[in-house]
């Protein structure tokens, strides 16, 4: 219970945070010096409003983010203040201007950002109007609280970047270690939920490709625009390694004959199996929670040893019969101790860097593509065009935004609030492009604004001590700010107690500021629900569609990329690794899209069950995919055949018409199964000749062998293939008949 606190406070969230509030009472306290609190109030602005826009990546994406999220806050308050005095001007222009920052979001993540900071300027322009030569101080005071904050964050960022880097390096094991672990109860133990399990998978591999995504741009955008030292080198390569783990792990489909195998073995044979698979989630789990710390780590032998046993076990279970179950359950069994021994030799490399990850010792990294493998976002003008259409998700948002935002202003107009822009706070807050989202964080908001308004009564109750209420109010900003990333539940009730006891300061009726406090945000939260829900809302169900030809795309160019590995075995080229980067991308951004239209309204649920299906086909494929390629990756194999090529190409085909049948274009079957057949009958006829040798070298004593690695090839490599066009079929039929 303590660990995590523990590294909650040395969290770079916190750090973040640390640094705001830190800049804040700095500007506060000449504010305070020089009795100038108008001053004071323009900094704080610009500062608080650029700090969202300070996110983890690139130096220079970093500096420019924040540069332009400074510039929309000056440009926002000062058209907000110059057309604040007349209502029937106010309301076009607020309406246009909100819609114009919001739109920039179509430029990805680090755009919806500075998009944010534009928001919260016209949101802080109605809280402090001003105008004049106060207006153009406030103006240049807003700009110097932004560029104080971009200095601040540098300097701050400079001395905490390795903390940084391996913090998200640690969540990223913490991440790894849980998909691992959730793959291990659905192969080795019994009574589980297995849906459950998989939806499990579904949000961990989410999570997981959005930390990869943030540890590519900051490694290799480094490495690329400054050279990496040693020190990040030797991050680059535990970064590669858990990479490896992911794919070995997505690899590891459970199936009946793990159940047939290992939750019916009652320990008879194999129970090491289990105790290894285990034994490897809590050794990388450990890691995650020693990373960055300079300590050795501790000295195991348990993987080794359950390696030995494994594979001792296998050899005992071979002797036991030379029947052709058998012989089938130990190449299963030869496969799964693959999988877990090549997941220790991850683990062993991971764990000799740790050791040296603060040596000065010079490091070779290699690879000149890994820019290829950096998520470029399109910053073209083009972009923004293409997305002025009610077809775009990001369009219909921005133009319900502004309308929300102006009913908003007119209903905190006709109604006696007390702060009427907290109303347009908690609106711009909560909104977001989908319903369920939304919805999520209104509840989240109003849950929070509940709870910290109870606590504030019950301070406000024991004591009026101004000095409590300051001290309160820092430390409470402090840790609002430190978890709005990471528990936005718990962040509102830290905004909440803030708020209430800045104005407990400056207000005497604090109970008055509590009431309106949460009527405001029960007010925002109505108002953006009733918006997304009836104002051109963005239901998954039209946009589910991309997500499945963006996932079929990668599955199919991923596959033919297996295909060319099997053939030239060139590990210089990068096309293999980055194709599967953006396979394992495209699934996640699907099983994301899914869940979201799970949490939707019923009557918007459209094909929920077919949807459910075609994801978890999808995902069923690149997991025989990723088995293929691992296998041949790490594996000497024999040259691939024409017939190999066939089944290749039979899958392909199937693949090419669900692709084309979702896109609702002319689809022509091409009949490949007479070809597929051919091929399939070749590798069985191939897989008992190699088992006929084998058998004979038994008989005759010259062998004792019962599984060759030549008999695992082909038997792994035709059921993979066998597994992948029934799968690809499937896909083909369900997206054909049941539609989505």
């Amino acid at each position: 219970m303590i660990e995590p606190v523990i590294r909650f406070f040395k969290s770079f969230d916190f750090f973040k945070s640390f640094i705001l509030t830190l800049s804040i009472l700095i500007s506060l306290f000449f504010a305070w010096q020089f009795n100038r609190y108008d001053i004071g109030m323009g900094l704080i602005i610009g500062m608080f409003a650029c700090a969202p826009a300070d996110i983890a990546g690139g130096r220079r994406h970093r500096i420019i983010g924040l540069l332009v999220a400074n510039f929309f806050t000056i440009l926002a308050t000062l058209i907000i203040n110059l057309t604040a005095f007349n209502l029937l001007l106010l309301i076009p222009v607020l309406g246009i201007l909100v819609f114009a920052i919001s739109i920039i979001s179509v430029f990805g993540f680090r755009a919806s950002l500075v998009s944010f900071a534009g928001l919260l300027a016209i949101v802080f322009s109605f809280a402090h109007p001003q105008s004049g030569m106060e207006l153009m101080l406030h103006l240049a005071m807003i700009g110097l609280g932004g560029l104080w904050y971009l200095l601040f964050s540098l300097l701050s960022h400079h001395l905490a970047d390795k903390n940084h880097t391996s913090q998200l390096m640690a969540e990223c094991m913490a991440l790894t270690s849980q998909y691992l672990r959730v793959k291990a109860q659905m192969t080795f133990l019994r009574d589980d939920d297995s849906k459950e399990l998989q939806n499990e998978l579904f949000e961990l591999q989410t999570q997981l490709n959005e930390k990869h995504e943030t540890l590519r741009e900051i490694l290799l955008v480094s490495r690329q625009n400054f050279g990496l030292s040693n020190f990040a080198k030797r991050q680059v390569l535990i970064f590669i390694e858990l990479i490896d783990i992911l794919e070995l792990a997505v690899a590891n489909l459970a199936g009946k004959h793990d159940e047939r195998l290992f939750a019916q073995d009652d320990g008879k044979y194999f129970n090491s199996f289990s105790k290894l698979a285990f034994e490897i989630v809590d050794r990388l789990d450990y890691f995650s929670r020693t990373i960055g710390s300079r300590k050795p780590l501790n000295v195991s032998q348990t993987l080794n040893d359950l390696l030995d046993k494994a594979n001792e076990e296998i050899r005992a279970y071979t002797r036991s019969d030379t029947s052709a179950v058998v012989r089938e359950n130990v190449l299963h069994l030869q496969n799964k101790y693959d999988y877990l021994h090549k997941l220790v030799q991850r683990l062993e490399v991971i764990e000799n860097v740790m050791n040296n990850l603060y040596n000065r010792n010079q490091v070779l990294l290699r690879g000149k593509y890994s820019s290829r493998f950096i998520t470029q976002q399109d910053y073209d003008l083009k972009n923004l065009v293409e997305n002025i259409s009610l077809k775009s998700p990001i369009f219909r948002h921005s133009l319900r935004l502004a309308v929300t935002i102006l009913v908003g202003l007119i209903v905190g107009a006709i109604f006696p609030f007390q702060n009427s822009y907290w109303i347009l706070l908690t609106i711009i807050v909560i909104m977001r492009p989908g319903y369920s989202l939304t919805k999520q964080r209104s509840k989240q908001r109003i849950y929070g604004t509940l709870i910290g308004a109870a606590i504030a009564v019950v301070v406000v109750l024991i004591t009026q001590n101004f000095y409590v209420y300051g001290v309160l109010a820092g430390v409470t900003f402090l840790m609002a700010f430190a978890l709005v990333q990471r528990n936005y539940k718990s962040s509102a009730i830290f905004i909440t107690l803030s708020i209430v006891f800045i104005y407990a300061i400056i207000q005497p009726d604090v109970l008055s500021v509590i009431r309106f406090r949460v009527i405001d945000t029960l007010t925002g939260a109505a108002l953006a629900i009733a918006a997304n829900t009836f104002l051109w809302p963005s239901w998954e169900s039209l946009s589910i569609k991309e997500f499945i030809t963006e996932t079929i795309e990668a599955n199919m160019l991923y596959l033919k990329e297996i295909n060319n590995y099997y053939h030239h075995k060139n590990d210089t080229d990068p096309s293999y690794k980055l194709s599967r980067k953006n396979a394992f991308l495209a699934i996640g951004n699907l099983n994301a899209a899914f869940q979201r239209m799970a949490q939707e309204p019923k009557s918007q649920q459209k094909n929920l069950s077919n949807m459910y299906e075609v994801v978890t086909l999808n995902h069923t494929f690149l997991s025989l995919a990723a088995a293929l390629g691992t296998y041949i990756h790490n594996h000497k194999t024999t040259e691939a055949s024409r017939y190999f090529e066939m089944y290749i190409a039979g899958i392909c085909e199937n693949l090419d018409i669900a692709l084309r049948t979702v896109k609702q274009e002319y689809v022509h079957d091409h009949e490949t199964e007479a070809k597929v057949e051919e091929a399939q009958q070749y590798l069985e006829k191939q897989y008992h000749k190699l088992i006929d040798e084998s058998n004979q070298g038994i008989a005759d004593e010259s062998s004792n062998v019962l599984v060759t690695p030549e008999i695992q090839e082909i038997r792994l490599i035709s059921e993979q293939l066998k597994w992948m066009y029934s799968i690809s079929d499937n896909l083909k039929k369900v997206v054909g008949a049941k539609g989505v």
